[in-house]
Formats: C-alpha cells, structure tokens, sequence
C-alpha cells in the first residue's frame, strides 16, 4: 500500500515514533510499520560517542598554552535530545531532514572550551603543564554539572588531556630554565656532598683528639695514683724508722 514503510533500527539507536503529532513507539533497536504522511520518526543513537578537540587558550599568568585531549559523552535521555534539537528522519527513514545531529559534537567542544578556557584562567602555566591530569579532573566535574549539557540530555563519561603545550619561544624559556635549576642542583648537591666530607672529618679529627685527651687523663690519674702510693709508702717508711730509733733509744 501507498505510503506505508517498514523500518529496522540497529541496536545502540533510540527512536521515537509520531504518529499525528503524539508519540506512540520509541525505545532502542525498534523495527515496525508506518505510514509516512502522517509519521514522523527520530532516531537517536545513544552509544557513547568521542570526540577530540585542540585549542588554544591563555593561563593566569597571560601565557598562551595548546591544550589537546578526548572528550567522551553519550546521550542518556534521548527524549529530551530529541526536543531541543531535530533527530527528525526523512520520509524515507535513510536520512535526517536537519542538521542538528552534526552540530551536536560542535556544541560540547565549545561547552569544554568554555569551561577549559575558566580553568586555565585559575593556574599558571607551571601548574597546567604540571597537573594536567587535575585540570581534566576540574574540567569534568564543571562539564558533567553543566545546565547546558543537562538540557541536551547527554552525560559526559570523561575527558582526558594528552599534552597541554606552550608556545615555542615560551619552551625554549622553560627548556633553558629548567637545564639552569638541574645545574644549579647539581653544583648544590655537589657543594652539600663536600660539605658533608669535610664535616665528617672534623667529625673523626675531633674524636680521635677527645680520645687522645682521655688517654693523656687517664695515664696522669694513674702515674698521680702511683705517686701517691709511694709517698703514702715512704711515709709509712719514715714513720717505723722514728719508732724504731725511739724504741732503741729507750732500751
């Protein structure tokens, strides 16, 4: 019969079925006819989808840095997708009448960028190449509570940043820089190395001459106790010899 169609969708695809303007199918995967003068169908894929943006943007410090990474999102109420933008198929079923399931990944990458470029303004350009993985960590906590993002029905599943770059003139800078801190560290390791030597040997000199202190007291206290034992002796000596004359004088 005239204008009478039979449609399938693949699994991963949401779809909504209108007939006189009042939806009355929709799910994911559906087959089923329609009669396309009074239909109309979206079709909404609902899989997670990537996408990979590189832009530039400028750090609290007014350095222009190159941020590139992944986003990954996917469609979580379809039925609210389909009301803010037009999912609608042709009569056909084979093509959408509109473009809006193209300008759909364009709309996320400048709600990121947005929201990547407010980032960027909170940290230097040491701290965005640095912390990387944080900065995608912030960037997905504000994207996945974004009004805009919520509205579309989509859900963000994550966003990674492979390489936050600065320009090259502010490389080489840095390049140069950090070979200075690395010499700079190690002369300073070098001199604490020394340092510590040289520490160390006082360290053992005045041990050893502690020692040799205790050893030169030592040998005075026994040659002074020697002493005293031989004058404490003659003058048990001297003591017998003065009885002994007196005990002869008294015989």
């Amino acid at each position: 019969m005239f204008g009478i169609e039979f449609i399938k969708f693949e699994p991963g695809i949401y779809a909504l079925y209108y007939r006189m303007g009042k939806l009355v199918k929709e799910g994911e995967g559906l087959s089923f006819f329609y009669f396309s003068p009074i239909s109309s169908i979206a079709a909404i894929a609902v899989t997670s989808s990537e996408l990979s943006f590189i832009f530039e943007d400028i750090t609290s410090d007014y350095q222009f840095v190159t941020v590139q990474g992944n986003a990954v999102y996917r469609i979580k109420n379809p039925r609210l997708t389909a009301k803010m933008l037009n999912f609608t198929l042709d009569t056909s079923g084979k093509k959408y009448i509109s473009d809006d399931n193209e300008k759909l990944p364009d709309r996320i990458l400048k709600i990121v960028q947005v929201i990547t470029k407010n980032e960027l303004s909170k940290i230097n350009l040491k701290g965005a190449i640095i912390s990387s993985s944080i900065l995608a960590e912030e960037i997905f906590k504000k994207i996945s509570k974004n009004n805009e993002i919520e509205s579309l029905g989509i859900e963000m599943l994550g966003i990674s940043l492979l390489a936050v770059s600065p320009n090259k003139e502010t490389s080489r800078a840095l390049e140069s820089k950090t070979r200075e801190e690395i010499l700079k560290e190690a002369d300073d390791a070098i001199y604490l190395r020394r340092n510590f030597s040289i520490e160390q040997e006082r360290i053992i000199k005045e041990n050893e001459l502690n020692t040799q202190i205790l050893i030169e007291n030592k040998k005075r206290q026994i040659k002074e106790a020697q002493m005293e034992a031989e004058r404490s002796i003659q003058e048990k000596q001297y003591v017998l010899k003065e009885e002994e004359m007196k005990f002869k004088i008294a015989l």
